[in-house]
Order: structure tokens, then C-alpha cells, then sequence
């Protein structure tokens, strides 16, 4: 009689704890795809070797952003921005700046934290190509030979990396983002015969986007 009750016991309690664990379960993921856009700010130089003095050059970025979210803690991002970069000098009252103009295509894995305030990091390659360039300056002569050397290529590649945080709700999301992007590729010819040896773009920005999940 007691093995009996023993068993019986037993059974009910295996039933309660596996029944807590299923009621306790997190429920199933489900992939999603978020859609939004980014506005904020730029501020870039250029790697150039021989090195000159030059100070960052204030532009802006804006964008849209697609997010595939795969897996609980992972997605793949695509941007499509128009980027404003290039450089300034200055010296006293004197200056000279070329910003350069931009459209450029991010594609970026996505690693994010959940809760109310989620963190993330997005890293990856990006691609771009120059759609317009505009020199500033109150020099009368123009004789550095960063100031006369016309642009050899209009696409540019290289590598980005942004973190930041997310406040999630259920319509939408809301993003903070401070991303690096580091120019592979040279704005300047670089042969042995010419100046500059590497004239990559180097830019820092700072967006805040609005990304509805679908």
C-alpha cells in the first residue's frame, strides 16, 4: 500500500514540476522584419599620407533602414543613406573644405539585447558612390595639392561598426545610434607618381531612427 501511495505520489509530482515548466516556457520565436528611417549628423576627415592638418567637417546623414530578425538575439540589417563627408583645414581666418556627397549601402549583422531598453551592435561591410562634391575656402591661390587633385574613383567601400540603444515599444522602435565607418578605398589616385599614397573617407555620425516592426 505505501509503494502504492509512493508511486502515485511520485506521478503527481513529476506532472506538477513538468506542468510549471510549461507554463512557465518562454513562447516561440518568430521571425519578424523591421522598416524606418535615420536622421543625424557627420563628422569626417580623410586618411590622407602624406598627412596634412585638417579638422573634422560637419555634415549630415539620412537614410532608410530595413532589419530582418531571425533569431532572438540576431538580424541582418540594410541602409540605404545619403552622407554627407570630405575635410576641412583651417588656419587662423583662413580655411578650405570639399565636402563630398554621397549615397552609400551598409549591410550589416545586427546583435541586440531585449527588455524595455534593449542595447545592440551592427558591424559589417559598406558601398558607396559619390554623387557630388562642393569646395568651400577664402583662399585667393590654391596651391596645396589637395586643393587642385580631382576625385579618381566615385565608388567607395569599406567597413562600419555602430552601437546604441533601442526603447522598445510595440508599434515601433526607437534607435540611438554612434557608428565609425572606415574608408578601404582612395579618393586621390595613389600610383607611385602621384602625392598622395591613401586618401580614405573616415566618418563618424551620430542618427536617431524610427524603425516599425512588420
Amino acid at each position: 500500500m505505501r509503494r502504492r501511495i509512493t508511486h502515485v505520489l511520485s506521478v503527481i509530482i513529476v506532472c506538477f514540476v513538468f506542468g510549471q515548466g510549461s507554463l512557465t516556457a518562454a513562447p516561440p520565436f518568430h521571425p519578424y522584419f523591421l522598416l524606418g528611417g535615420t536622421y543625424g549628423a557627420t563628422l569626417s576627415s580623410v586618411s590622407f599620407y602624406p598627412q596634412i592638418t585638417q579638422s573634422l567637417l560637419l555634415g549630415r546623414t539620412a537614410g532608410i533602414t530595413g532589419c530582418f530578425v531571425s533569431e532572438p538575439h540576431f538580424g541582418l540589417q540594410f541602409e540605404v543613406n545619403y552622407s554627407q563627408r570630405g575635410w576641412k583645414e583651417q588656419n587662423g581666418s583662413s580655411f578650405y573644405q570639399r565636402q563630398l556627397n554621397y549615397v552609400e549601402m551598409p549591410i550589416m549583422t545586427h546583435f541586440f539585447t531585449n527588455g524595455r531598453i534593449g542595447w545592440f551592435l551592427n558591424l559589417g561591410p559598406k558601398f558607396g558612390y559619390l554623387l557630388s562634391e562642393k569646395p568651400t575656402t577664402n583662399l585667393t591661390s590654391l596651391t596645396n595639392p589637395e586643393y587642385t587633385a580631382a576625385i579618381s574613383s566615385h565608388f567607395d567601400y569599406g567597413i562600419c561598426a555602430g552601437s546604441g540603444f533601442e526603447l522598445h515599444t510595440k508599434p515601433f522602435n526607437v534607435v540611438l545610434e554612434g557608428r565609425y565607418s572606415y574608408g578601404l578605398s582612395d579618393i586621390f589616385p595613389n600610383r607611385s607618381t602621384d602625392y598622395f599614397e591613401s586618401s580614405g573617407n573616415q566618418v563618424i555620425s551620430i542618427t536617431l531612427g524610427l524603425m516599425f516592426r512588420l
